[in-house]
């Protein structure tokens, strides 16, 4: 089973990413496929500049070892432009995408998932 998460929100401001990585996360323990489609403010979630202060999660990295299980994260590149963030500020191994490769992952998923609010 592939299970595609859209992610729409900024990742500190609410649970919306959480989410999205928890399920991606036990989907591939699980042995299933899984994609996270960063959208909107959800792309600030790969940048690597990110400080997050003491105690607190460190999204871009908790999404680097996502990757490195398996997981695609794909970023809306327009999204990713008009917030100012630059290709060697993300997490490597995401992917920069646009609607059509959405497309694709919605078409090709078994469960998809919109997180928007």
């Amino acid at each position: 089973m592939k299970i595609t998460v859209q992610v729409m929100l900024h990742p500190y401001t609410n649970q919306d990413m959480d989410t999205a990585i928890n399920i991606a996360k036990a989907a591939i323990e699980k042995g299933h496929e899984a994609a996270i489609f960063l959208f909107c403010d959800s792309v600030l979630a790969i940048n690597t500049k990110v400080k997050p202060v003491k105690g607190d999660r460190n999204i871009p990295q908790i999404l680097e070892d996502l990757i490195k299980k398996g997981v695609e994260v794909h970023i809306c590149g327009i999204c990713f432009q008009y917030r100012g963030l630059y290709e060697n500020d993300i997490v490597p191994g995401a992917k920069l995408s646009g609607l059509p490769e959405l497309a694709t992952l919605i078409y090709e998923s078994d469960r998809f998932i919109n997180l928007m609010a």
